[in-house]
């Protein structure tokens, strides 16, 4: 059985710290890597005020109730032992004699009472602090309060009383009746005493828990109600004044103290910062002390965290009423015989051990670097409003150094940061929306340059197809984007044909139209921009001079062909008159080139440097 009680659902978690500032220990981090609490397992005693703080229900029990059904389907015995507070959680039920037959009908073979456990308990702490002899005591049958003891003042272990809490003795009490392999089931409010449950052996550790949440839950889910069952009695051995014991004077009542300020051996003190605050004095003024404390952790186990919420004073008053109906109908004689029968045993002693948790006091320079973090100075470091969960600024800082708690559980730290991300928000979208205007613009002038190109592309198809040397122009996958009559007279019948299907060539590939020779000098133009100009070479029996340019770097290059073998190109004044007609043919050509290129790279940067702008937002 694992003794974790409580457990954090992140996806529940809003971060608002109430569990830190309910966590009397401080065993709920909060780390720099994430802003959802984490409950520290071994600094945790199991208070469960966490659980009741949390109005996201994000720190939950862990079940019991699958583990109870499955010891109730079991071959074993099984009692239920009932916390007397019982009587002041189920106001519902009106007479407790049909509340033990409603528990007897879940499956339970026995239903008993732990304020029994309680009067054992008394019996012992009543002969300890009768037995005075200048040793003041802490009474230990709250589990929370010998934990806290432990852990954060771990110096008092040794004024701990060595008695076991109630519910142990009368889980003891119930085997030595009942038998050895008697299972026993705790219904109690306290949620600590299942973490602290681990320390006893088999023979006196509790087998299962269900708080009164739980109880509610099985009743509804069997369909069991008060007016369908009849009246039946608790199972031997029966309590005392034992019944009294959620009630925090209860306790000393059970032990046979007088209550008179007089003769009052007991401080009796319940609430956890009573509790802390009482312990920080005795542990400094415990010479001061010449009575017993005794603690009840939580404001007496009336209001415990495994109880549906409810009202402090009324519940008082049922569990006096139910306790006054108790011990008037008891066999005290019975009642006596049982308590001789059972109080001796060695089983009810226990010694506590100091489990030191409190963290070292973080230097000064330390302490003073968690203040930078916070951006607090020497004037604004004690604002002191608790929102973090801590009482002061200092006491967050020295958390913050101590690795426990992260800045932004600083309210004034995360509103700084807000309002900081804010501004850079509002200057962002000032700068989004002065981008987007220039966007815009660039794509008006975008709009305008390809309409440009388009007419000068056009341009470059009316000068290809209108001059009468052989042109085409290769794209970047060197495939033919356009050529003329010439191009394709040059190139022969296999490319007239061609031309038949695909007017102008375009989209062929120039490699399975040119021979190898001049696909590479194209190719080698393409890479590098090179220009190779006037370069002559015999092609199908033709002497054949070729040009080939660049009209877009490494994107668009034009190829000029001249058959010098044609008789309209002897003649050497036609020959000038071509040549000149080239010269300028390729003057032109370039220029629209490297306009279109100039305009496209232009426009290239302007939108690259537009998306990197976005992209740094």
């Amino acid at each position: 059985m694992s003794d974790k009680v409580l457990f954090l659902e992140e996806s529940k978690c809003v971060s608002c710290y109430a569990c830190v500032r309910a966590c009397p220990v401080k065993a709920i981090q909060v780390s720099s890597q994430s802003t959802k609490p984490h409950i520290i397992e071994d600094r945790c005693i199991a208070c469960g005020n966490c659980l009741s703080a949390c109005a996201n229900s994000a720190i939950e029990l862990a079940g019991n109730i699958e583990q109870v059904e499955q010891l109730l389907a079991s071959e074993h015995k099984v009692a239920a032992i009932c916390d007397p507070s019982i009587a002041g959680e189920f106001d519902d039920v009106r007479d407790y004699r049909k509340f033990v037959t409603m528990i007897r009908k879940l499956g339970f073979s026995l239903v008993c009472e732990v304020s029994f456990g309680v009067d054992l308990v008394a019996q012992k702490q009543a002969a300890l602090c009768n037995s005075y002899k200048g040793r003041s005591f802490i009474t230990s049958h709250c589990p929370v309060a010998n934990m806290y003891i432990e852990k954060y003042q771990p110096s008092l272990v040794n004024n701990l009383s060595p008695i076991v809490p109630p519910a142990v003795a009368m889980a003891s009490t119930i085997r030595k009746h009942y038998g050895q392999d008697t299972k026993v089931v705790n219904i109690t409010p306290c949620i600590g005493l299942k973490k602290d449950n681990r320390r006893y052996d088999s023979n006196m550790r509790l087998d299962a828990f269900l708080t009164f949440v739980e109880l509610r839950q099985m009743f509804e889910k069997r369909g069991i109600k008060e007016e369908m069952v009849e009246y039946g009695e608790f199972d031997e051995p029966l309590g005392f004044k034992g019944s009294l014991y959620p009630i925090a004077e209860g306790f000393a009542e059970a032990c046979g103290a007088s209550t008179t300020m007089e003769e009052n051996h007991f401080i009796t003190v319940e609430g956890k910062k009573d509790v802390v605050d009482a312990l920080k004095q005795f542990s400094k003024h415990g010479n001061e002390f010449s009575t017993h404390l005794n603690l009840y952790f939580c404001k007496g186990c009336l209001m415990s965290s495994g109880c549906t919420k409810g009202q402090k004073y009324i519940r008082y008053n049922l569990v006096r009423e139910y306790a006054k109906k108790r011990m008037q109908t008891i066999d005290l004689e019975q009642w006596k015989q049982n308590i001789e029968q059972y109080s001796n045993k060695s089983e009810l002693v226990t010694f506590h051990k100091a489990d030191d948790k409190t963290l070292p006091t973080p230097d000064r320079a330390t302490i003073e670097q968690a203040f930078e973090t916070l951006g607090k100075s020497a004037s604004n470091r004690h604002t002191n409003c608790k929102a973090c969960g801590y009482d002061s600024c200092t006491d967050l800082a020295i958390a913050i150094a101590q690795g426990i708690a992260s800045p932004e559980m600083c309210f004034a730290y995360t509103q700084r940061g807000t309002r900081d991300f804010s501004n850079q928000l509002k200057n962002t979208k000032v700068e989004l929306i002065d981008l987007q205007t220039e966007c815009n613009s660039l794509k008006e002038e975008l709009s305008a340059q390809r309409t440009n190109n388009t007419e000068l592309s056009r341009s470059l198809s009316a000068i290809v197809h209108h001059i009468y040397p052989g042109i085409a122009i290769v794209d970047a996958s060197m495939r033919i984007s356009d050529s003329n009559s010439g191009f394709i007279e040059i190139l022969g019948d296999d490319a007239k044909e061609i031309d038949e299907i695909i007017p102008g060539l375009i989209g062929a590939s120039v490699k399975t139209l040119l021979p190898t020779e001049l696909y590479n000098q194209l190719e080698y133009v393409m890479k590098t921009s090179e220009d190779i100009i006037n370069k002559d070479f015999e092609y199908n029996n033709r002497l054949i001079n070729i040009s080939i340019f660049t009209l877009v770097a490494q994107k668009s290059v034009c190829v000029i062909f001249r058959n010098l073998y044609d008789e309209e190109e002897r003649p050497e004044e036609i020959i000038h008159r071509v040549n000149e007609v080239i010269k300028d043919t390729l003057l032109q050509v370039q220029q629209i080139g490297f306009i279109l290129g100039e305009g496209a790279a232009k426009t290239e940067k302007q939108l690259r440097s537009i998306i990197k702008t976005i992209s740094l937002k």
